[in-house]
């Protein structure tokens, strides 16, 4: 039994991870009393430390995000090998997990942001919950016993498709940080691109149905005006108002004003309807052609955001809010006059309360929608070249998910990994120090 003892100490002594456990028996205060008849009782212990377990609030939320190597497996057994094989798996577990949450975060941020000042923090603990989530399913499904371990292989599964939700998300939020002008932009010129307005002689018969489309159209608007499309309960009746506001069918795209109204009478919706007509009717056929062509040149030369933010004002607080031109009106009060005796709406004005803020989505549900389209868009269409950061960072979260799922099966199904949570290792271990403790007494 004595040299059961020498190698424990031995054993003690040589391992590196038990430095700690050697600076403890360093720190211990004791007397030795040689003329002690029981040489059990000449060593006293008179001040032993304490061990302290408890870890504080910075390490405990570091090790939530990065997962030490020791929490994927049990305390009956060890070895370096595979504790270096633990470290290397939970590594690319957190890498995983802490890049999803970097990639997705804006998402997160714009599902939020109806929240207002909270929108910050509460995006950060939907963030931190998620990467929690993920991270603690990857540890639960390393404990996979050889029967029964359906658990395991559902937490595998959880991990996975946590991991596969916040991939999709994950080229859409750094769009939505990296390309948040683009989207925009992208926006502002499909609005502009619905109503192709062309000037033509002034045709006096289409104005009953001017007035009778402006009517409904005002009524709508009214309508609308009384929904908040922040609020996900009203936000798809904001919108079926706004399809029924400008409603048009596919095959009148780039067609001529008159010839859809002519053509088409019932399936436009009124606003886009009033908006055709007063395209090609007026008061000085002049005018109109002379101001449209100037408008095709400003929109041409404008970024899209601004050009609708002119053109199209009802349509931009529609999409957006806040003022476009801020620092550059100036630009463009010498088109004033030419629009004057025209049908077609140029303001440079603001008349709202936001004049001074930059443009922001008035929906922001609506700038992930638009982001993913963008983004996914791109896959559809093969446009390689536009592809950019975002689809770097999407390759690099299906990398890391899928080898961090990988590496967490294979290690789960060594037997080193079950031997870990072997109660059968742990009664020995217990029996093995009771017999030395037994020895002493």
């Amino acid at each position: 039994m004595k040299s059961q003892k020498k190698e424990v100490l031995t054993w003690i002594k040589t391992q590196p991870e038990l430095e700690h456990v050697r600076q403890l028996a360093s720190q211990a205060e004791f007397i030795y009393d040689k003329d002690a008849v029981d040489p059990s009782q000449r060593l006293k212990i008179y001040n032993r430390p304490k061990y302290n377990v408890k870890k504080s609030f910075r390490k405990r939320l570091f090790e939530a995000m990065w997962v030490p190597g020791h929490k994927l497996r049990g305390n009956s057994y060890a070895d370096s090998n595979f504790d270096t094989q633990l470290e290397q798996t939970a590594a690319i577990m957190s890498l995983s997990t802490v890049w999803d949450a970097i990639c997705t975060s804006p998402v997160l941020f714009y599902f939020t942001k109806a929240a207002g000042a909270a929108a910050i923090p509460l995006s950060l603990a939907y963030t931190f919950l998620l990467l929690l989530m993920s991270n603690k399913a990857g540890e639960f499904a390393m404990n996979r016993p050889k029967e029964g371990n359906k658990a395991a292989s559902f937490l595998l599964l959880i991990f996975f498709g946590l991991s596969l939700v916040k991939t999709l998300m994950s080229g859409v939020g750094i769009d939505l940080i990296s390309r948040a002008g683009e989207i925009k932009d992208s926006k502002a010129r499909d609005i502009l691109q619905q109503n192709v307005f062309i000037s033509e002689k002034p045709k006096s018969g289409y104005s009953d149905l001017l007035s009778s489309s402006s009517k409904e159209c005002n009524r709508l608007v009214k309508e609308q005006s009384k929904l908040n499309p922040s609020k996900s309960g009203e936000r798809r009746l904001y919108r079926e108002l706004q399809e029924r506001m400008y409603s048009k069918p596919i095959s009148t795209i780039n067609k001529d004003p008159q010839y859809i109204i002519d053509n088409y009478p019932f399936e436009i919706g009124p606003c886009l309807k009033k908006d055709l007509i007063s395209s090609f009717i007026g008061k000085d056929q002049f005018n109109n052609k002379n101001a449209f062509n100037i408008k095709s040149n400003l929109i041409s030369s404008l970024p899209p955001i601004d050009a609708l933010y002119v053109f199209q004002r009802n349509q931009f607080y529609n999409t957006f809010i806040g003022n476009p031109l801020v620092g550059s009106e100036t630009n463009l009060e010498k088109y004033k006059e030419d629009f004057i005796d025209s049908d077609i709406e140029f303001k440079l004005e603001c008349e709202s309360s936001d004049c001074n803020k930059d443009v922001e989505w008035k929906d922001p549900g609506m700038a992930i929608n638009e982001a993913s389209k963008q983004f996914y868009g791109r896959f559809i269409k093969q446009d390689y070249q536009n592809f950019g950061l975002s689809f770097v960072g999407f390759l690099i979260s299906i990398f890391l998910s899928l080898t961090a799922t990988v590496l967490l099966y294979t290690a789960s199904m060594d037997k080193k990994n079950r031997a870990s949570r072997s109660a059968y290792l742990d009664d020995l271990k217990n029996q093995y120090f009771t017999d030395l403790l037994d020895e002493d007494s």
